[in-house]
Parts: structure tokens; sequence; C-alpha cells
């Protein structure tokens, strides 16, 4: 569980923040379709204060099982950092606001450059998924003209329960970037299947990146 102070959740992830610079040319290439199916710009527009909570639910990965993820609240992001999307979320920099003084890690899995099987994205459509933001700033990351780009199609892990509690999650970001270590997770379900592959020097799975977007939702 992550605790205050901000101060010490933000030193723990300044590393990860630094790695995060380097991965910022590579995934620019390989990008590509995910992206472009992703961006457009119009649609619905959802501010963090504004529209009201769905209750619904979605899958997640857990110790190697897929689990269930009960959303009651709608998502929460705050400036700063600076954000051009209508949510105000932002991918590439760390949180300065949170919405409650302990929360856990998500884990966003998102295909780069290629389209997996629908099957195995749990939030298939972009900019559709129950109480994530509709839009989200990604051009810390990307670049200009992704200021405002629907939330991409993505699959979550959690490595932990949190007792079946709901409670607020943040939000980091893995890039996968190519189909058989998207498989990979697929199959292994866990964090500890990201860490592996990591640990074995994967370049296909990118370091966690950062950002202010908090989900709340309990699992079982």
């Amino acid at each position: 569980m992550r605790q205050s102070p901000i101060v010490q959740r933000l030193t723990a992830r300044s590393v990860g923040i630094a790695l995060t610079g380097l991965l910022i040319a590579g995934l620019a290439v390989f990008a590509g379709s995910t992206l472009a199916a992703a961006h457009s710009g119009s649609g619905m527009k959802m501010s963090a204060t504004a529209g009201k909570a769905a209750v619904g639910n979605t899958r997640g990965w857990y110790e190697g099982k897929t689990v269930r993820f009960h959303y009651t609240k709608n998502f929460f992001c705050r400036q700063p950092p600076a954000s051009k999307a209508v949510s105000h979320c932002e991918l590439g920099d760390n949180y300065q606001r949170i919405p409650a003084d302990e929360f856990d890690p998500l884990y966003v899995v998102v295909p780069l450059g290629f389209t997996p099987r629908k099957t195995t994205l749990q939030c298939p459509t972009a900019g559709r998924c129950v109480d994530h933001p509709h839009r989200i700033d990604l051009s810390r990351v990307f670049g200009s003209g992704t200021g405002n780009t629907l939330l991409p199609p993505h699959s979550h892990v959690v490595s932990t329960a949190a007792g079946g509690d709901p409670e607020w999650w943040n939000v980091d970001v893995v890039g996968v970037t190519s189909r058989t270590a998207w498989h990979r997770i697929v199959k292994g379900k866990s964090y500890d299947a990201i860490q592996r592959m990591r640990t074995h020097g994967n370049k296909h799975v990118t370091t966690n990146i950062p950002t202010n977007l908090f989900l709340f939702f309990s699992v079982s």
C-alpha cells in the first residue's frame, strides 16, 4: 500500500520517470497503428470533476488468474502536471495531487504498433471503459498531436487484491511492442510475469510510465 507523504512517493518513482525519458524515441516508432486508431479530434468530453460515476465491471489479471474489477466511482486526474486533455489526465509525468492517503498501483498494459486479439483486451474500445477517462494527454511520450487522444485499448494487472476492499489505484502504463511479449503477459496474468521479462532483457516491454490518473474499484 502506498502511503503519505507525497514526497516519499515522488522520490520512489523518480528513477522510473528518468528511465521513461529514454523510451520516448523508441515508443514513438512503435506506436503506429494503435495511436492512429485511437486518436480523433472530436468525441465525448469528460472532465475530472464532471460526469456521474458508473457502476460496472472489467476484467483484470492478478497472480496468474483473471479477476473482476468492480467500479463505483469516476476516475481522478488533477493538474499539475499540466495536461492538454479535457480529462486533465497525463501520461509521462507523476501525480502531484491524490484522491486519498492510501492507494495501490494498477499496471495498464498497452499494445503498441500491433492489434492483439480482442479477447485479450479488457478495455478493447478506444476511449470507452467504465469510469476511465475518455481522453488523455500522451504528448510527453508520443509528441505533438497526441495531447487530447482517446484512451488506447488496454488490459489491467495488479500485484495485490487489497483485501477485496474498494480503493483508489494509481495507473502506471506498461507499453508492449510485440505480439510475442503480449502473449507472454496474457499467459502469465501477473505483474511478476512482466518483471521476469524485464529481468531477462526483453526489449519489447517498457519500464513503468507514470501518470496522474487514479481509478477506483475493488478486486474479486
